[in-house]
């Protein structure tokens, strides 16, 4: 017996459907090595592109069944006529119950007025045979795969009429659902009819260059006229009778009805039903794809957090099209609900995708899905939505080539539209099928288009009296934190609580531990961390709540790193501030020895760091108390040293002493205070601030002695500008002071003669050089006495002198 090699045949059409394909391994090699980040999304596609088209039978195909055609016309003899009709029956037919069809072109292209030669006979006025009702219905739902006995009875069979078309010279187009309803398929049964031309041509609005379903077909092409032929088109779309010489074309129109509401209720049951995809092939590809979810399972934070996969063509117009005439979107649903069913930790929804382009204030666009319902069921508490609902989907969520659908959003146009919550979008008219698969863990990533109501789920969840939902607080709370679609405004303090209630109740778990470590890796955590005073907060409970920081200090102290490489040296005090408030002394050493790194950058006090950092790094080493005395000392001489080289005399008080030296010394004696009362004890002052202080007490007494700064009076106004001052008395004596340089001081007696509108007030008003000082009665407390005077440079620096040796004085008062 020879033994034929199969791979030297080369002519694939002596195989047929039915043929029994054996599959081996080679023969799935390629898409079947190691799945891991790289690859998974290529070979999720190549999956699905391996899914074959399965199309409804190109033209129109003879409708068999036993008998023959057969019609009884009410009013008529009660026998029935045979097809095909007389010229005189159909005549009458029309006379007597035909009604006149709507055009879709009443107009030719010459501006001459169609003919209407085409009539409509409602069903209540005719009745069929059973066997001829009956094949009609078996060949549509046999040829729309809904023969089973799961689908077959949530659908039917509608006969909606009967047309006839007359002779006519012209080419006439008719729309034959005329009826507001939703028409899953449109049956034409073309009767046996005398005729001559009447070819038919179905124009399909879904149509594109590769669609097999916009054709002709002539009845009076073929060889048997007797029988009737059946096709099936979608709904809603045009149909053209060419010109008809004579005699009348007859055509039954069936419409495909279900009793589901909606696309979604249709694309839940299709993926319950167990059919016609049940072939060794996509066996293969179901198991393909379990692979790739066992991936996604064990590798959560290598794979998106959601995956949208497109259940309609980009170039329909209805999803029903794409489901009943495109039928490898039916196989697509089946294969992934049954890959997904051996594994419990996905869900998969049927959601609509939309487009929503800039509007208003908004300049970017975003892809939206809406219309959510779950499709498979599992053993735990999955998420319902209402149809409003509605969540971002970025483009790495999206399998496929995106950009056929953003081009079908860009032609559709589009119109405004008021959301729920008020605010309005502008949404293209298109909207595409989708299937969207997320593992159980990150389904609250759906609630996470509304940060507020996610946080309330969260907060409800944690406030039931059960720790049944501690896992799944878990899970949403990772899923806020992983959010990435959106500008988020999170409040951190929050977060931080309810990571430490969790954290609490499961112990230290892994996951727990993750969760830390992505709430330390969130961009928004890190802009707000020395900022946020509520964060502090929590932050210290969060670091109090572990015996030990161990596992997580190496995180931690790479965000800080990160974070004050972006801080220095504008943020520079809101950093000694969160190192004070640092309540673990461990972490508060490992980063102030960060700190101080970064800033020496291994040099011993070098030139180009500011006085002020200087000053805010005393501060926090003598608060801190961690580092030596000598290490407090050396900076205090430094900083000493500096202001004596950088400011003369004239400068010293202004530049340095004012801004730097005083307002450190009150901040570290306040929070030395601070910090004794929060431990009940008294914290002895440090030699390092002793030396400053006594610096800077003994520089000001200096500077106060009487003959430390001369003081030489002014001439505020010359005597030409000094006539154009008010006449009147105490204006007078105004302008007579201002005129003598001798005189440093005016007194007043305002008792009784200034009043509230008086006009040395305005007059004073325009000299902001003067130093004006009221002296009140001590019984009234009415002004009594005001004392004007002239004070020039050296005199405000001796006043100044004079304030900061009184705070340093009175520092026990501050």
């Amino acid at each position: 017996m020879d033994v034929m090699d199969i791979s030297d045949v080369e002519d694939e059409e002596m195989f047929s459907d039915s043929d029994t394909w054996i599959y081996c391994d080679e023969d799935i090699q390629p898409l079947d090595d190691d799945i891991n980040e790289n690859n998974w999304r290529f070979v999720f596609q190549e999956t699905l592109n391996d899914i074959r088209e399965n199309k409804l039978d190109d033209g129109a195909r003879p409708l068999i069944f036993d008998g023959t055609c057969k019609i009884r016309i009410k009013k008529f003899v009660d026998t029935p006529f045979t097809f095909p009709l007389s010229n005189a029956l159909c005549s009458r037919l029309i006379c007597e119950h035909g009604t006149p069809m709507a055009l879709a072109n009443r107009y030719d292209f010459c501006g001459l007025k169609v003919p209407n030669t085409g009539w409509k006979v409602n069903p209540e006025n005719f009745d069929f045979p059973i066997p001829l009702s009956t094949a009609i219905r078996s060949y549509t739902f046999e040829q729309l795969h809904l023969n089973t006995p799961d689908l077959s009875e949530h659908f039917d069979l509608n006969l909606h009429k009967l047309f006839i078309f007359g002779p006519c010279t012209h080419s006439k187009i008719y729309n034959f659902d005329d009826k507001l309803f939703v028409y899953l398929a449109t049956v034409l049964v073309f009767l046996p009819s005398h005729y001559t031309g009447g070819n038919y041509r179905f124009i399909d609005d879904n149509d594109d260059n590769e669609d097999l379903h916009r054709h002709f077909f002539n009845q009076q092409e073929l060889d048997d006229k007797s029988k009737a032929y059946i096709l099936i088109v979608p709904p809603d779309c045009q149909h053209e009778i060419q010109p008809i010489e004579k005699g009348f074309k007859l055509l039954l129109v069936y419409h495909l009805v279900s009793n589901t509401n909606s696309i979604q209720q249709l694309i839940s049951l299709l993926s319950k039903t167990r059919n016609h995809s049940q072939t060794v092939e996509n066996i293969f590809l179901s198991q393909r794809l379990q692979r790739i979810f066992t991936y996604w399972e064990r590798n959560l934070d290598k794979m998106p957090t959601k995956l949208v996969i497109p259940i309609q063509h980009s170039l329909d117009y209805s999803p029903y099209f794409s489901i009943l005439f495109r039928d490898r979107y039916r196989t697509i649903i089946e294969i992934l609900v049954r890959a997904i069913q051996q594994s419990s930790s996905f869900l998969v929804y049927s959601a609509t995708l939309q487009h929503e382009a800039p509007f208003g204030d908004r300049t970017d666009s975003r892809l939206v899905i809406h219309s959510l319902t779950i499709l498979n069921t599992v053993n735990q508490i999955a998420l319902h939505f209402d149809s409003d609902h509605e969540r971002t989907i970025i483009p790495n969520e999206v399998l496929g080539e995106l950009h056929m659908y953003i081009d079908s959003f860009e032609q559709a146009g589009g119109r405004q539209q008021v959301l729920s919550n008020g605010n309005t979008v502008f949404r293209h008219y298109s909207k595409f099928q989708v299937l969207l698969i997320i593992p159980h863990a990150y389904q609250w990533d759906l609630l996470l288009d509304d940060h507020s109501f996610a946080c309330h789920h969260l907060s409800y969840m944690l406030s039931l009296p059960t720790n049944a939902l501690d896992s799944l607080s878990l899970n949403l709370l990772s899923c806020i934190l992983r959010e990435k679609t959106a500008s988020s405004n999170l409040s951190f303090g929050q977060m931080i609580h309810y990571l430490i209630i969790l954290r609490t109740r499961l112990g230290l778990t892994p996951n727990v531990i993750q969760l830390i470590k992505l709430l330390f890796r969130h961009k928004q955590f890190q802009d707000e961390l020395f900022s946020n005073e509520k964060l502090f907060h929590w932050l210290n409970r969060l670091v109090a709540s572990f015996e030990s920081w161990s596992m997580f200090s190496m995180e931690f102290l790479e965000v800080f790193r990160k974070v004050i490489s972006s801080s220095m040296p504008t943020k520079l005090n809101e950093i000694i501030r969160f190192l004070l408030q640092l309540s673990n002394a461990v972490l508060r050493a490992l980063f102030i020895n960060t700190l101080l790194r970064s800033i020496f950058k291994r040099r011993t006090l070098p030139r180009h760091v500011l006085p002020s950092t200087l000053c805010s790094i005393l501060h926090l080493l003598i608060v801190d108390g961690s580092y030596s005395l000598d290490c407090q000392l050396s900076l205090a001489y430094n900083i000493i040293k500096r202001v004596r080289k950088t400011s003369i005399d004239g400068e010293i008080i202004e530049k340095s002493f004012k801004i730097h030296l005083i307002p450190m010394l009150i901040n570290i004696y306040r929070d030395l205070k601070t910090k004794g009362k929060q431990s009940h004890s008294v914290i002895p002052l440090s030699a390092a601030f002793i030396l400053i202080y006594e610096y800077c007490l003994n520089a000001l007494s200096y500077y106060c002695s009487p003959n430390s700064l001369s003081s030489s009076p002014l001439n505020v106004v010359s005597i030409n500008e000094a006539l154009l001052i008010c006449p009147c008395a105490l204006c007078t004596r105004l302008q007579t002071f201002l005129v003598d340089s001798k005189m440093s001081t005016l007194i007043l007696d305002v008792s009784s003669n200034l009043v509230a509108d008086h006009c040395l007030r305005h007059t004073l008003s325009k000299f902001p050089m003067l130093s004006i000082e009221y002296k009140h009665d001590p019984c009234t407390g009415r002004e009594e006495t005001l004392i004007i005077s002239k004070c020039g440079y050296e005199e405000e620096q001796k006043q100044l002198c004079f304030h900061l040796r009184r705070l340093l004085l009175q520092l026990h008062r501050l």
